[in-house]
Protein backbone atom coordinates (compact mmCIF):
# COMPACT_ATOMS: atom_id res chain seq x y z
CA UNK A 1 0.00 0.00 0.00
CA UNK A 2 1.23 3.48 -0.85
CA UNK A 3 1.53 6.49 1.43
CA UNK A 4 1.06 10.17 0.49
CA UNK A 5 1.54 13.41 2.42
CA UNK A 6 -0.42 16.65 1.87
CA UNK A 7 -1.25 19.77 3.85
CA UNK A 8 -5.01 19.24 3.62
CA UNK A 9 -6.96 16.08 2.79
CA UNK A 10 -10.58 16.57 1.68
CA UNK A 11 -12.73 13.43 1.81
CA UNK A 12 -15.52 13.43 -0.76
CA UNK A 13 -15.61 15.08 -4.17
CA UNK A 14 -19.27 16.03 -4.11
CA UNK A 15 -21.29 19.23 -3.82
CA UNK A 16 -19.25 20.69 -0.96
CA UNK A 17 -15.96 18.82 -1.31
CA UNK A 18 -15.18 19.75 -4.91
CA UNK A 19 -15.93 23.43 -4.24
CA UNK A 20 -13.91 23.39 -1.03
CA UNK A 21 -10.83 21.73 -2.53
CA UNK A 22 -10.62 23.98 -5.59
CA UNK A 23 -11.33 27.17 -3.66
CA UNK A 24 -8.79 26.28 -0.98
CA UNK A 25 -6.19 25.55 -3.67
CA UNK A 26 -6.80 29.02 -5.12
CA UNK A 27 -6.68 30.76 -1.73
CA UNK A 28 -3.60 29.04 -0.29
CA UNK A 29 -0.31 27.56 -1.41
CA UNK A 30 -0.84 24.39 0.61
CA UNK A 31 -0.91 21.01 -1.12
CA UNK A 32 -4.45 19.59 -1.18
CA UNK A 33 -5.68 16.07 -1.88
CA UNK A 34 -9.31 15.55 -2.87
CA UNK A 35 -10.39 11.92 -2.40
CA UNK A 36 -13.46 10.59 -4.20
CA UNK A 37 -14.74 7.03 -3.74
CA UNK A 38 -16.11 6.80 -7.29
CA UNK A 39 -14.74 7.44 -10.78
CA UNK A 40 -14.43 10.71 -12.65
CA UNK A 41 -17.47 12.19 -14.36
CA UNK A 42 -15.43 13.51 -17.27
CA UNK A 43 -16.60 12.05 -20.58
CA UNK A 44 -19.59 10.25 -19.04
CA UNK A 45 -22.57 11.35 -21.11
CA UNK A 46 -25.10 9.75 -18.76
CA UNK A 47 -23.80 12.00 -15.97
CA UNK A 48 -23.18 15.22 -17.87
CA UNK A 49 -26.60 15.24 -19.60
CA UNK A 50 -28.78 16.10 -16.61
CA UNK A 51 -31.89 14.63 -18.27
CA UNK A 52 -30.41 11.17 -17.75
CA UNK A 53 -30.27 11.40 -13.96
CA UNK A 54 -32.44 8.30 -13.53
CA UNK A 55 -29.82 6.27 -15.40
CA UNK A 56 -27.19 7.40 -12.92
CA UNK A 57 -29.37 6.43 -9.96
CA UNK A 58 -29.83 2.94 -11.44
CA UNK A 59 -26.12 2.48 -12.19
CA UNK A 60 -23.04 1.51 -10.14
CA UNK A 61 -22.41 5.26 -9.78
CA UNK A 62 -25.06 5.31 -7.06
CA UNK A 63 -25.47 3.15 -4.01
CA UNK A 64 -29.08 2.70 -2.90
CA UNK A 65 -29.19 2.77 0.90
CA UNK A 66 -32.33 1.12 2.33
CA UNK A 67 -34.20 2.76 5.16
CA UNK A 68 -35.11 1.31 8.51
CA UNK A 69 -38.80 0.40 8.01
CA UNK A 70 -41.09 2.74 9.95
CA UNK A 71 -43.63 1.45 12.43
CA UNK A 72 -46.31 2.49 9.95
CA UNK A 73 -46.00 3.81 6.43
CA UNK A 74 -43.84 3.53 3.33
CA UNK A 75 -40.72 1.36 3.62
CA UNK A 76 -40.09 0.97 -0.13
CA UNK A 77 -37.77 3.88 -0.88
CA UNK A 78 -33.99 4.19 -0.75
CA UNK A 79 -31.49 6.98 -0.30
CA UNK A 80 -29.26 7.11 -3.38
CA UNK A 81 -25.71 8.12 -2.48
CA UNK A 82 -23.47 9.05 -5.39
CA UNK A 83 -20.11 7.46 -6.09
CA UNK A 84 -18.80 9.70 -8.83
CA UNK A 85 -16.95 13.00 -8.93
CA UNK A 86 -19.49 15.74 -8.31
CA UNK A 87 -21.43 13.58 -5.85
CA UNK A 88 -25.11 14.45 -5.61
CA UNK A 89 -24.66 17.29 -8.11
CA UNK A 90 -23.74 14.64 -10.70
CA UNK A 91 -27.03 12.87 -10.03
CA UNK A 92 -29.61 15.53 -9.20
CA UNK A 93 -32.04 17.52 -11.36
CA UNK A 94 -29.97 20.73 -11.11
CA UNK A 95 -32.68 22.81 -9.37
CA UNK A 96 -31.07 25.99 -8.07
CA UNK A 97 -32.62 28.04 -5.26
CA UNK A 98 -31.03 30.32 -2.73
CA UNK A 99 -32.68 29.83 0.67
CA UNK A 100 -34.49 32.78 2.24
CA UNK A 101 -32.60 34.95 4.74
CA UNK A 102 -34.84 33.67 7.54
CA UNK A 103 -33.31 30.17 7.17
CA UNK A 104 -29.90 31.50 8.12
CA UNK A 105 -31.35 33.58 10.93
CA UNK A 106 -32.54 30.22 12.26
CA UNK A 107 -29.03 28.80 11.87
CA UNK A 108 -27.59 31.58 14.00
CA UNK A 109 -30.32 31.12 16.62
CA UNK A 110 -29.39 27.43 16.73
CA UNK A 111 -25.78 28.27 17.58
CA UNK A 112 -24.17 28.63 14.14
CA UNK A 113 -22.59 32.00 14.88
CA UNK A 114 -21.20 33.66 11.76
CA UNK A 115 -23.57 31.86 9.37
CA UNK A 116 -26.22 34.56 9.13
CA UNK A 117 -27.64 35.97 5.88
CA UNK A 118 -24.90 38.58 5.59
CA UNK A 119 -22.20 35.94 5.99
CA UNK A 120 -23.49 33.45 3.44
CA UNK A 121 -24.87 35.74 0.71
CA UNK A 122 -21.43 36.63 -0.73
CA UNK A 123 -20.72 32.93 -1.17
CA UNK A 124 -23.93 32.32 -3.09
CA UNK A 125 -23.07 35.30 -5.27
CA UNK A 126 -19.57 33.97 -5.89
CA UNK A 127 -20.95 30.55 -6.82
CA UNK A 128 -23.32 32.10 -9.33
CA UNK A 129 -20.38 33.89 -10.94
CA UNK A 130 -18.79 30.52 -11.60
CA UNK A 131 -21.75 28.21 -12.12
CA UNK A 132 -23.98 28.78 -15.12
CA UNK A 133 -27.59 29.02 -13.92
CA UNK A 134 -30.39 29.37 -16.44
CA UNK A 135 -34.18 29.47 -16.49
CA UNK A 136 -36.23 26.66 -17.98
CA UNK A 137 -39.81 27.46 -19.02
CA UNK A 138 -41.62 24.69 -20.94
CA UNK A 139 -44.29 26.17 -23.18
CA UNK A 140 -46.72 23.38 -24.06
CA UNK A 141 -50.44 23.88 -23.61
CA UNK A 142 -50.52 21.67 -20.52
CA UNK A 143 -47.66 23.62 -18.98
CA UNK A 144 -49.41 26.94 -19.57
CA UNK A 145 -52.68 25.65 -18.07
CA UNK A 146 -50.94 24.91 -14.77
CA UNK A 147 -49.60 28.46 -14.65
CA UNK A 148 -53.08 29.80 -15.35
CA UNK A 149 -54.52 27.62 -12.59
CA UNK A 150 -52.02 29.02 -10.08
CA UNK A 151 -53.00 32.52 -11.14
CA UNK A 152 -56.68 31.60 -10.72
CA UNK A 153 -55.89 30.95 -7.04
CA UNK A 154 -54.27 34.35 -6.69
CA UNK A 155 -50.62 33.32 -6.76
CA UNK A 156 -48.35 35.89 -8.34
CA UNK A 157 -45.45 35.11 -10.66
CA UNK A 158 -42.15 35.32 -8.74
CA UNK A 159 -38.55 35.66 -9.84
CA UNK A 160 -36.38 33.00 -8.20
CA UNK A 161 -33.20 34.90 -9.06
CA UNK A 162 -34.05 37.43 -6.32
CA UNK A 163 -35.40 37.02 -2.77
CA UNK A 164 -38.95 35.73 -3.18
CA UNK A 165 -42.10 34.95 -1.25
CA UNK A 166 -45.30 33.09 -2.05
CA UNK A 167 -45.95 32.52 -5.73
CA UNK A 168 -45.08 30.48 -8.78
CA UNK A 169 -41.85 30.80 -10.70
CA UNK A 170 -39.92 29.23 -13.53
CA UNK A 171 -37.22 26.69 -12.79
CA UNK A 172 -33.71 27.97 -12.21
CA UNK A 173 -31.28 25.18 -12.97
CA UNK A 174 -27.51 24.80 -12.75
CA UNK A 175 -27.10 23.73 -16.36
CA UNK A 176 -26.13 24.96 -19.78
CA UNK A 177 -28.69 23.63 -22.23
CA UNK A 178 -28.83 19.96 -21.28
CA UNK A 179 -25.36 19.85 -19.71
CA UNK A 180 -25.28 19.87 -15.92
CA UNK A 181 -23.18 22.38 -14.02
CA UNK A 182 -22.18 20.12 -11.16
CA UNK A 183 -19.58 21.03 -8.58
CA UNK A 184 -17.04 18.98 -10.53
CA UNK A 185 -17.89 20.55 -13.90
CA UNK A 186 -17.73 24.06 -12.48
CA UNK A 187 -14.75 23.66 -10.14
CA UNK A 188 -12.62 20.74 -11.36
CA UNK A 189 -13.01 20.33 -15.12
CA UNK A 190 -10.81 19.72 -16.92
CA UNK A 191 -8.86 17.61 -14.45
CA UNK A 192 -5.80 17.97 -16.64
CA UNK A 193 -5.65 21.72 -15.85
CA UNK A 194 -6.11 21.81 -12.10
CA UNK A 195 -3.98 24.12 -9.95
CA UNK A 196 -0.61 22.52 -9.34
CA UNK A 197 -1.27 22.34 -5.58
CA UNK A 198 -4.48 20.31 -5.98
CA UNK A 199 -4.46 16.55 -6.67
CA UNK A 200 -7.71 14.65 -7.28
CA UNK A 201 -7.76 10.93 -6.49
CA UNK A 202 -10.80 9.09 -7.85
CA UNK A 203 -11.73 5.48 -7.02
CA UNK A 204 -10.24 6.15 -3.57
CA UNK A 205 -12.71 5.13 -0.89
CA UNK A 206 -11.77 6.20 2.62
CA UNK A 207 -11.93 3.47 5.26
CA UNK A 208 -11.17 5.45 8.41
CA UNK A 209 -9.33 8.24 10.15
CA UNK A 210 -5.69 8.04 11.25
CA UNK A 211 -4.60 9.41 14.63
CA UNK A 212 -1.28 10.70 15.92
CA UNK A 213 0.32 10.12 19.32
CA UNK A 214 -1.63 12.99 20.93
CA UNK A 215 -4.91 11.64 19.52
CA UNK A 216 -5.05 14.37 16.89
CA UNK A 217 -6.22 13.38 13.40
CA UNK A 218 -3.23 13.01 11.11
CA UNK A 219 -4.77 11.57 7.96
CA UNK A 220 -7.05 8.91 6.50
CA UNK A 221 -6.72 5.30 5.45
CA UNK A 222 -8.05 4.40 1.99
CA UNK A 223 -8.33 1.40 -0.30
CA UNK A 224 -5.09 2.46 -1.99
CA UNK A 225 -3.07 3.49 1.06
CA UNK A 226 -2.72 6.21 3.68
CA UNK A 227 -3.03 9.95 3.06
CA UNK A 228 -1.36 12.04 5.74
CA UNK A 229 -2.50 15.61 6.45
CA UNK A 230 0.01 18.10 7.85
CA UNK A 231 -2.69 20.68 8.65
CA UNK A 232 -6.01 18.87 8.79
CA UNK A 233 -8.57 16.48 7.35
CA UNK A 234 -11.94 17.78 6.13
CA UNK A 235 -14.82 15.32 5.81
CA UNK A 236 -17.23 16.18 3.01
CA UNK A 237 -18.68 12.74 2.33
CA UNK A 238 -22.32 13.72 2.83
CA UNK A 239 -24.98 13.39 5.49
CA UNK A 240 -24.91 9.58 5.47
CA UNK A 241 -21.24 8.73 4.94
CA UNK A 242 -19.61 11.47 7.03
CA UNK A 243 -21.21 10.30 10.31
CA UNK A 244 -20.51 6.70 9.29
CA UNK A 245 -16.77 7.45 8.91
CA UNK A 246 -16.71 9.29 12.23
CA UNK A 247 -18.40 6.45 14.07
CA UNK A 248 -16.19 3.79 12.48
CA UNK A 249 -13.24 5.84 13.77
CA UNK A 250 -14.57 5.92 17.34
CA UNK A 251 -16.22 9.36 17.24
CA UNK A 252 -19.90 9.34 18.10
CA UNK A 253 -22.41 8.13 20.70
CA UNK A 254 -20.30 6.16 23.19
CA UNK A 255 -22.97 3.57 24.02
CA UNK A 256 -23.67 2.75 20.37
CA UNK A 257 -19.97 2.48 19.53
CA UNK A 258 -19.20 0.29 22.53
CA UNK A 259 -22.07 -2.05 21.65
CA UNK A 260 -20.25 -2.76 18.36
CA UNK A 261 -16.89 -3.18 20.02
CA UNK A 262 -15.51 0.12 18.70
CA UNK A 263 -13.06 1.89 21.01
CA UNK A 264 -14.47 5.33 21.87
CA UNK A 265 -12.10 8.20 21.08
CA UNK A 266 -14.65 10.95 21.55
CA UNK A 267 -18.17 10.66 22.92
CA UNK A 268 -20.22 12.91 20.65
CA UNK A 269 -23.89 11.88 20.89
CA UNK A 270 -24.86 14.19 18.03
CA UNK A 271 -22.99 12.16 15.40
CA UNK A 272 -25.65 10.48 13.28
CA UNK A 273 -28.52 12.13 15.15
CA UNK A 274 -30.69 14.99 13.85
CA UNK A 275 -31.18 13.57 10.32
CA UNK A 276 -33.18 16.18 8.41
CA UNK A 277 -34.89 15.89 5.02
CA UNK A 278 -37.73 17.27 2.93
CA UNK A 279 -40.38 14.50 3.01
CA UNK A 280 -42.23 14.34 -0.30
CA UNK A 281 -45.66 13.23 -1.51
CA UNK A 282 -47.88 14.00 -4.49
CA UNK A 283 -51.36 14.45 -5.90
CA UNK A 284 -51.89 12.80 -9.30
CA UNK A 285 -54.74 13.69 -11.67
CA UNK A 286 -55.75 11.99 -14.90
CA UNK A 287 -55.80 14.28 -17.95
CA UNK A 288 -58.66 14.21 -20.44
CA UNK A 289 -56.42 14.84 -23.44
CA UNK A 290 -52.87 14.10 -24.54
CA UNK A 291 -50.20 16.69 -23.81
CA UNK A 292 -46.86 17.22 -25.48
CA UNK A 293 -43.66 16.70 -23.49
CA UNK A 294 -41.05 19.42 -23.31
CA UNK A 295 -37.74 18.21 -24.74
CA UNK A 296 -35.51 19.42 -21.88
CA UNK A 297 -37.59 19.59 -18.69
CA UNK A 298 -41.26 18.68 -18.46
CA UNK A 299 -42.36 20.31 -15.22
CA UNK A 300 -44.10 23.66 -15.60
CA UNK A 301 -42.87 25.60 -12.60
CA UNK A 302 -42.54 25.66 -8.83
CA UNK A 303 -45.18 27.02 -6.46
CA UNK A 304 -44.20 28.13 -2.97
CA UNK A 305 -47.20 28.56 -0.67
CA UNK A 306 -48.30 28.74 2.93
CA UNK A 307 -50.67 26.08 4.19
CA UNK A 308 -50.93 28.21 7.35
CA UNK A 309 -50.83 31.97 7.06
CA UNK A 310 -48.94 32.47 10.33
CA UNK A 311 -45.68 31.06 8.92
CA UNK A 312 -42.62 33.27 8.43
CA UNK A 313 -42.05 31.86 4.96
CA UNK A 314 -43.93 29.46 2.64
CA UNK A 315 -44.09 26.01 4.25
CA UNK A 316 -44.74 23.92 1.11
CA UNK A 317 -42.87 23.65 -2.18
CA UNK A 318 -44.98 22.25 -5.01
CA UNK A 319 -43.55 21.24 -8.38
CA UNK A 320 -46.28 21.17 -11.01
CA UNK A 321 -46.15 19.28 -14.27
CA UNK A 322 -48.26 17.71 -17.04
CA UNK A 323 -47.10 14.20 -16.15
CA UNK A 324 -47.70 11.71 -13.36
CA UNK A 325 -45.33 11.16 -10.42
CA UNK A 326 -45.85 7.46 -9.71
CA UNK A 327 -42.61 6.45 -8.04
CA UNK A 328 -44.42 5.57 -4.81
CA UNK A 329 -48.12 5.60 -5.75
CA UNK A 330 -47.83 2.78 -8.30
CA UNK A 331 -46.17 0.31 -5.87
CA UNK A 332 -48.83 1.23 -3.31
CA UNK A 333 -51.56 0.17 -5.76
CA UNK A 334 -52.95 3.52 -6.87
CA UNK A 335 -54.26 3.65 -10.47
CA UNK A 336 -52.54 5.25 -13.45
CA UNK A 337 -53.69 6.91 -16.66
CA UNK A 338 -52.21 7.49 -20.13
CA UNK A 339 -51.87 11.22 -19.43
CA UNK A 340 -52.00 13.30 -16.29
CA UNK A 341 -50.93 16.14 -14.03
CA UNK A 342 -48.99 16.03 -10.79
CA UNK A 343 -48.32 18.24 -7.83
CA UNK A 344 -45.15 16.89 -6.24
CA UNK A 345 -44.70 18.58 -2.88
CA UNK A 346 -42.20 18.75 -0.03
CA UNK A 347 -42.39 20.13 3.51
CA UNK A 348 -39.99 23.07 3.48
CA UNK A 349 -38.93 23.27 7.13
CA UNK A 350 -39.68 19.76 8.28
CA UNK A 351 -39.22 19.31 12.02
CA UNK A 352 -39.01 15.52 12.28
CA UNK A 353 -35.54 14.18 13.01
CA UNK A 354 -34.24 10.76 12.02
CA UNK A 355 -30.88 9.12 12.52
CA UNK A 356 -27.91 7.43 10.87
CA UNK A 357 -26.30 4.57 12.81
CA UNK A 358 -23.77 1.87 12.07
CA UNK A 359 -25.05 -1.46 10.81
CA UNK A 360 -21.73 -3.11 11.64
CA UNK A 361 -18.02 -2.36 11.83
CA UNK A 362 -17.58 -3.28 8.15
CA UNK A 363 -16.83 -0.11 6.19
CA UNK A 364 -18.52 -1.66 3.13
CA UNK A 365 -21.86 -2.04 4.90
CA UNK A 366 -24.44 0.68 4.33
CA UNK A 367 -25.44 2.54 7.49
CA UNK A 368 -28.80 2.14 9.17
CA UNK A 369 -30.83 5.15 8.02
CA UNK A 370 -34.07 5.95 9.83
CA UNK A 371 -35.81 8.98 8.25
CA UNK A 372 -38.51 9.10 10.96
CA UNK A 373 -40.84 11.19 8.81
CA UNK A 374 -43.85 12.76 10.53
CA UNK A 375 -42.64 11.93 14.03
CA UNK A 376 -42.42 15.49 15.36
CA UNK A 377 -44.51 15.72 18.50
CA UNK A 378 -46.61 18.65 17.35
CA UNK A 379 -47.67 16.91 14.11
CA UNK A 380 -46.42 19.93 12.19
CA UNK A 381 -44.91 18.08 9.22
CA UNK A 382 -47.97 15.95 8.61
CA UNK A 383 -50.22 19.00 8.93
CA UNK A 384 -48.25 20.86 6.28
CA UNK A 385 -48.41 17.91 3.90
CA UNK A 386 -52.16 17.49 4.35
CA UNK A 387 -52.56 21.23 3.75
CA UNK A 388 -50.49 20.85 0.58
CA UNK A 389 -52.79 18.11 -0.73
CA UNK A 390 -55.83 20.30 -0.12
CA UNK A 391 -54.15 23.18 -1.93
CA UNK A 392 -53.26 20.95 -4.89
CA UNK A 393 -56.88 19.86 -5.14
CA UNK A 394 -57.99 23.48 -5.28
CA UNK A 395 -55.45 24.14 -8.01
CA UNK A 396 -56.57 21.17 -10.12
CA UNK A 397 -60.20 22.34 -9.73
CA UNK A 398 -59.35 25.88 -10.88
CA UNK A 399 -61.32 27.30 -13.86
CA UNK A 400 -58.31 27.25 -16.18
CA UNK A 401 -58.10 23.45 -15.93
CA UNK A 402 -61.78 22.85 -16.61
CA UNK A 403 -62.01 20.27 -19.37
CA UNK A 404 -58.42 19.18 -18.79
CA UNK A 405 -58.52 17.20 -15.55
CA UNK A 406 -60.28 13.89 -15.09
CA UNK A 407 -60.36 11.61 -12.07
CA UNK A 408 -58.05 12.07 -9.12
CA UNK A 409 -55.75 9.04 -9.20
CA UNK A 410 -53.95 9.62 -5.90
CA UNK A 411 -54.94 9.96 -3.18
CA UNK A 412 -58.36 9.54 -4.86
CA UNK A 413 -61.75 11.18 -4.52
CA UNK A 414 -62.78 8.91 -1.62
CA UNK A 415 -59.84 10.06 0.49
CA UNK A 416 -61.40 13.10 2.12
CA UNK A 417 -60.93 13.56 5.86
CA UNK A 418 -57.63 14.36 7.54
CA UNK A 419 -57.24 10.85 8.96
CA UNK A 420 -57.52 9.32 5.49
CA UNK A 421 -55.15 11.91 4.02
CA UNK A 422 -52.65 11.21 6.80
CA UNK A 423 -52.76 7.50 6.02
CA UNK A 424 -52.18 8.23 2.32
CA UNK A 425 -49.22 10.49 3.10
CA UNK A 426 -47.59 7.90 5.35
CA UNK A 427 -48.10 5.14 2.77
CA UNK A 428 -46.65 7.08 -0.19
CA UNK A 429 -44.23 9.58 1.35
CA UNK A 430 -40.68 9.42 0.07
CA UNK A 431 -37.43 11.29 0.39
CA UNK A 432 -36.95 14.67 -1.21
CA UNK A 433 -33.32 13.53 -1.67
CA UNK A 434 -32.06 16.15 0.77
CA UNK A 435 -30.53 14.37 3.78
CA UNK A 436 -28.77 16.80 6.11
CA UNK A 437 -28.01 17.65 9.72
CA UNK A 438 -26.28 14.49 10.99
CA UNK A 439 -23.18 16.35 12.25
CA UNK A 440 -24.98 19.40 13.54
CA UNK A 441 -23.16 22.73 13.79
CA UNK A 442 -23.61 24.66 17.02
CA UNK A 443 -22.06 25.93 20.20
CA UNK A 444 -19.40 23.61 21.66
CA UNK A 445 -21.24 23.70 24.99
CA UNK A 446 -24.34 22.19 23.38
CA UNK A 447 -24.20 18.38 23.67
CA UNK A 448 -26.12 18.08 20.42
CA UNK A 449 -23.34 19.82 18.49
CA UNK A 450 -20.77 17.86 16.50
CA UNK A 451 -18.88 20.78 14.94
CA UNK A 452 -18.43 24.36 16.09
CA UNK A 453 -19.17 27.36 13.82
CA UNK A 454 -15.62 27.02 12.40
CA UNK A 455 -16.64 23.48 11.35
CA UNK A 456 -14.09 21.90 13.71
CA UNK A 457 -15.13 18.57 15.23
CA UNK A 458 -15.57 19.30 18.93
CA UNK A 459 -12.86 17.87 21.14
CA UNK A 460 -10.54 16.78 18.32
CA UNK A 461 -7.63 18.51 16.65
CA UNK A 462 -7.11 18.82 12.90
CA UNK A 463 -10.54 17.54 11.84
CA UNK A 464 -13.43 19.45 10.27
CA UNK A 465 -16.71 18.59 8.56
CA UNK A 466 -18.02 20.60 5.61
CA UNK A 467 -21.10 19.19 3.91
CA UNK A 468 -24.89 18.93 4.35
CA UNK A 469 -24.44 17.12 7.63
CA UNK A 470 -23.48 20.35 9.47
CA UNK A 471 -26.83 22.08 8.84
CA UNK A 472 -28.37 22.92 12.24
CA UNK A 473 -31.77 23.53 10.63
CA UNK A 474 -33.21 22.40 7.32
CA UNK A 475 -33.20 25.05 4.62
CA UNK A 476 -36.52 25.75 2.93
CA UNK A 477 -35.48 24.87 -0.64
CA UNK A 478 -33.55 22.25 -2.61
CA UNK A 479 -30.21 21.95 -0.85
CA UNK A 480 -27.46 21.54 -3.50
CA UNK A 481 -26.63 25.29 -3.71
CA UNK A 482 -26.42 25.46 0.10
CA UNK A 483 -24.07 22.46 0.16
CA UNK A 484 -21.82 24.21 -2.34
CA UNK A 485 -21.98 27.36 -0.23
CA UNK A 486 -20.85 25.36 2.81
CA UNK A 487 -17.86 24.11 0.82
CA UNK A 488 -16.88 27.58 -0.27
CA UNK A 489 -17.31 29.14 3.17
CA UNK A 490 -15.30 26.27 4.68
CA UNK A 491 -12.45 27.07 2.28
CA UNK A 492 -12.51 30.70 3.42
CA UNK A 493 -12.47 29.68 7.11
CA UNK A 494 -9.61 27.23 6.59
CA UNK A 495 -7.60 29.65 4.46
CA UNK A 496 -7.91 32.33 7.16
CA UNK A 497 -6.48 29.89 9.70
CA UNK A 498 -3.57 29.09 7.40
CA UNK A 499 -2.57 32.74 6.95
Amino acid sequence: MERWAFDHVVVGGGAAGAVLARTLAEKTSGRIALLEAGPTDEGRAEVLDFRRYKEVTASPLARLVPIVPPAAGNDRFFYPTSRVLGGSTSQNTCIWFRPPASDFDDWVAAGATGWGPGNVTPHFEALEQRIHVETELPDGEGHRMLWDAAHDLGFAAVDFSAPFEEGMGTYRMSKAGTQRQSSSVAFLHPLSRLPTNLAVFTDTAVTGLLFGPDDEVCGVSTVRGDFLARWEVVLAAGALDTPKLLMLSGIGPAHDLASLGIAVRRDLPGVGAHLLDHPAACVNMAALRPMSRAPVWNYSGVLFARTRKDKTWPDIEMQLGPELFEQQTAPAGYPSAPHGFTAYMTVNRARSQGSVRLRSTDVNDAPLVEPAYFTDQEGYDLGVMIGGIKLARLLFAAPSLEGWTGAELAPGADCRDDAALAAYVRETATTGYHPAGTCRMGAPSDRRSVVDPELRVIGLEKLRVADASVMPKMVSVNIAPTCMMIGQRAAEIIAANCA
